[in-house]
């Protein structure tokens, strides 16, 4: 039944099997033709707008600080100095031998050097063009405003560079140029008017007892009047990316209180004048007489103080001591002070007021009145002295004399002996 050996072989069915039907399902989902689309558009959308970005960083360059970065050292400031008062110096002789409506404030602009100013240049070596407005900005007065600039020449140095410009500039109001003369004080005023009236202060930038002579005034830049001229941005440095402004040219019409109260005090012959506009100079002349003004009330009301001061001190003066010298006209000088008017000297002229209006007569003063101003206390102090000093001529006469010294009641009073 059963067969050993080895198993046979069975050979490969030479009919090709049949495979099972399919299951029934869903047929296979296929993309859409325009998702790739699509895609690539949005791929190359989002390439686009990264090399724009940096295509425009790379062209705008550095940036700027609006900050003053400027260095004021002494050199610096009196070089400054120097060129802005040899400017308005200028500009005051050529207001004297022009008739012009308009002068050149400006100085003139360099020859321009296009060598210097290449695309290369341009791009990485010269500052952005903000830099220069915005310091161009803290050297014109609001009455001024900036319409144009325009590099010519750039020089490149260890410190930095150096750019010389074109500007443009237009003036919204009438600008003059003003000198600062001394004020004029009457020779009818009192002394103590004429020793204070030199020392108020009339105008903000200006020093004590200096005023613009209005009459000498002369228009040099018209309302409306486009002026073009050259300035230069003496060093400009690249740090970190950051472009500032280290030094720059001074405008004629530039105002540092510092340098204007050096210049105005200079004794020259036409006086140093000031560029202003001419409602600055009008408001000027206003502030002015409301100084002189309020110095005639602060010193009416100086003199109502010591004279209300003397009548209440001499109100509780005893009757007695009215007849030694204590009558009217004897006083002291009050401690009331003038305020911000005159400082220091105004409160110098107080004495002098105190003085006119309370001269001690028969050589007493205010030590004489002193005597008296603490109480009865020291009124009876100054009673024993005197009566001290009677006595002292008796004791001198006779040194050996030694006994008792009478009161007015006939009582001892103790023994006193001289050496």
């Amino acid at each position: 039944m059963f067969r050993s050996g080895p198993p046979r072989h069975q050979q490969a069915s030479l009919q090709k099997p049949t495979e099972p039907p399919l299951l029934p399902g869903k047929p296979p989902r296929s993309l859409p033709p325009w998702l790739p689309k699509i895609g690539l558009a949005g791929a190359a959308a989002l390439l686009g707008m990264t090399l724009l970005t940096g295509l425009y960083f790379f062209l705008r360059g550095p940036s700027y600080s609006k900050n003053d970065d400027e260095v004021r050292t002494p050199q610096v400031l009196q070089a400054d100095y120097a060129r802005w008062s040899s400017s308005l110096r200028q500009i005051s002789r050529e207001a004297r031998e022009s008739d012009a409506p308009a002068l050149p404030v400006l100085p003139p602009p360099v020859s321009p050097d296009p060598a210097t100013l290449g695309w290369w240049n341009r791009w990485r070596n010269l500052p952005p063009e903000g830099l220069a407005r915005s310091v161009l900005a803290r050297r014109l007065p609001p009455q001024v405003e900036l319409t144009g600039l325009k590099p010519l020449r750039m020089l490149q140095n260890e410190d930095g560079v150096r750019v010389d410009y074109e500007i443009r500039i237009r003036a919204k109001e009438d600008i003059l140029l003003a000198p600062v003369i001394p004020v004029t004080v009457a020779p009818g005023l009192s002394a103590t008017h004429q020793r204070l009236l030199p020392r108020v202060v009339y105008a903000y930038d200006l020093p004590p007892g200096k005023v613009f002579d209005l009459t000498q005034a002369r228009t040099v830049i018209p309302a409306g009047t486009t002026l073009e001229g050259g300035w230069t941005l003496r060093q400009a440095v690249l740090t970190g990316g950051n472009w500032t402004a280290r030094s720059a040219d001074l405008l004629p019409m530039t105002r540092i209180p510092a340098l204007e109260a050096i210049f105005v005090r200079e004794a020259t012959t036409p006086p140093p004048a000031l560029l202003r506009s001419r409602e600055e100079l009008e408001n000027g002349e206003g502030k002015r007489r409301a100084a002189a003004q309020s110095l005639d009330d602060r010193l009416a009301a100086i003199r109502a103080d010591v004279k209300q001061h003397r009548q209440n001190l001499m109100a509780g003066v005893p009757a007695a001591m009215a007849s030694r010298g204590f009558g009217p006209g004897t006083g002291v000088p009050t401690s009331a002070g003038v305020g911000a008017l005159g400082g220091a000297a105004t409160g110098a002229g107080i004495g002098a007021i105190a003085g006119e209006e309370m001269a001690p007569p028969s050589g007493r003063g205010p030590g004489h009145l002193q005597e008296w101003s603490s109480g009865p206390s020291s009124l009876t102090t100054n009673t024993k002295r005197k009566w001290n000093r009677r006595r002292r001529p008796v004791a001198r006469l006779s040194p050996r004399w030694s006994g008792k010294w009478p009161n007015t009641n006939g009582a001892s009073c103790g023994n006193w002996k001289t050496n």
